[in-house]
């Protein structure tokens, strides 16, 4: 006598069945997933139009910067370089990535399209090479990597638990840079986690 929980001759069909929908749903779900880490290219940079030498194209490009959603790799460097007082004698992106890479910025086999949103990763780990942020044990151990640049940064509370790949807007930049200059030039912090480890 056959037990009514076993295998009929529909059964092994509709187990098969759900494991196809389950299989697919995963394969569309990793597709998905996938699409949504690559990066977003924008039409221009702000610095295309606003990266002149003089005070009043500095101010331009600031005034811009706090308006864009999403901040290219061009207006980053830009923004890092002014900041920290690096030499532009040209507003090329290439020069200044090489210039980036001589500093450490950025690695040398890391690709950086000049109109892709900018990772929070590589200006983390600029501004802690600028700013001489040793940061905890690992970072100590192991160099300003993005990884632990940023894990650095969220714990300091200059950025809100963000992780290495994300893209970040113009206010969260240029908060994250004013954060940096007034730890360069020893102004009280709000955030007491800025006491160095």
């Amino acid at each position: 006598m056959a037990s009514r929980f076993g295998a009929s001759r529909f059964g092994a069909s509709r187990f098969g069945a759900s494991r196809l929908v389950l299989l697919v749903a995963i394969l569309l779900g990793a597709l998905l997933l996938g699409a949504g880490c690559a990066r977003s290219i924008m039409q221009s940079a702000i610095v295309a139009k606003h990266g002149g030498h003089s005070d009043e194209a500095e101010m331009d490009f600031w005034g811009e910067m706090a308006k864009t959603r999403s901040v290219t790799n061009h207006d980053a460097l830009h923004a890092v370089m002014l900041t920290f007082h690096v030499e532009r004698t040209t507003s090329d992106f290439e020069v200044a990535l090489a210039s980036a890479r001589e500093h450490g910025w950025i690695a040398a086999d890391d690709a950086l399209p000049a109109l892709e949103t900018a990772r929070i990763g590589w200006i983390a780990k600029a501004i802690c090479i600028e700013t001489g942020i040793k940061g905890g044990v690992t970072m100590r151990l192991f160099g300003a990597r993005e990884r632990y640049a940023v894990r650095e940064l969220n714990y300091r509370r200059w950025i809100n638990n963000m992780t290495p790949a994300q893209a970040v807007s113009g206010l969260q930049l240029i908060a994250l840079l004013s954060e940096a200059e007034d730890f360069l030039i020893g102004a009280p912090s709000t955030n007491p986690e800025d006491l160095d480890r």
